[in-house]
């Protein structure tokens, strides 16, 4: 199957990877809304020590487990999200090839889904590396795209 085949199909010879990123930015905050299954421990007006209070909430522990993991799930998933933005837009600035940019992208925020679902979900260590594959995946798609721009911008004559 040829790009040209794929890119006949209505929509897909436009770039719409600057997409991803307000869509990495929902998928990273989605799972942050734990906070739901912990009624009375998050403070709007505190955000950010909210989560101390979660020791008291009348809550299973395996819950407590997995609103703590789907906080840090939230905050790797926008510490990541620059790099991930920098190297989109990188790689659309070098005109690097839709096809290309529409499979990073996807391979992001697939992986980055995939990652936040098995931090949550995964408690036995032996099925915790799944999780590394997952976040590895992410960074890889991240560093292709710089990789395919500087490829692009080393044949320019500066």
């Amino acid at each position: 199957m040829s790009y040209a085949y794929l890119a006949s199909a209505p929509g897909l010879k436009f770039n719409y990877s600057l997409f991803s990123v307000p869509a990495g930015w929902v998928v990273g905050l989605v799972f942050s809304a734990a906070n739901s299954a912990a009624p009375g421990t998050y403070q709007n007006a505190n955000p950010g020590e909210s989560w101390n209070n979660l020791d008291s909430a009348p809550i299973s522990q395996q819950l407590k487990r997995r609103i703590k993991r789907a906080v840090a799930a939230n905050n790797n998933t926008h510490v990541n999200l620059p790099l991930f933005a920098a190297g989109l837009a990188a790689a659309n600035a070098s005109h690097v090839d839709s096809a290309s940019l529409h499979l990073y992208s996807a391979g992001f925020l697939v992986s980055r889904v995939a990652y936040n679902l098995a931090y949550i979900l995964i408690e036995e260590e032996s099925y915790s590396w799944f999780r590394s594959i997952f976040y590895w995946t992410g960074v890889g798609s991240c560093l292709t795209l710089y990789v395919k721009a500087a490829l692009k911008y080393k044949s320019l004559p500066w």
